[in-house]
């Protein structure tokens, strides 16, 4: 038995997915691969698949992994890397922020 595609437009999904890679990748990767890509997961996958509502989410993240082996991890899409790991710190749990943030260790700025 198959759970059918809850999706209105599976092509409208997949060119989201598309959008989404050729926004990450900046010009990288040409927009042909990536949306080629896409596509063929999304066959592969939806072949075999029993249950139909996951196919998205397991494209996406198979067109990753595929895209990722083949060039590379694109960059994030924050502009400063550095400065958008170290906006939170004082926030991860443990972090060793100043006692006024966090005085009781546990990684909560205080109100």
């Amino acid at each position: 038995m198959t759970t059918q595609n809850p999706f209105e437009d599976t092509d409208e999904v997949l060119d989201r997915i598309t959008d989404k890679f050729d926004e990450r990748y900046e010009g990288s990767v040409d927009r042909d691969t990536i949306e080629t890509t896409v596509r063929e997961t999304y066959d592969e996958l939806s072949a075999e698949a029993r249950v139909e509502t996951m196919l998205p989410a397991v494209t996406e993240h198979e067109v990753g992994d595929k895209l990722a082996e083949e060039f590379g991890r694109p960059a994030p899409l924050v502009e400063d890397a550095a400065e958008a790991d170290d906006s939170h710190a004082d926030l991860r749990a443990g972090a060793a922020g100043s006692a006024e943030s966090d005085p009781h260790g546990v990684g909560r700025p205080v109100l």
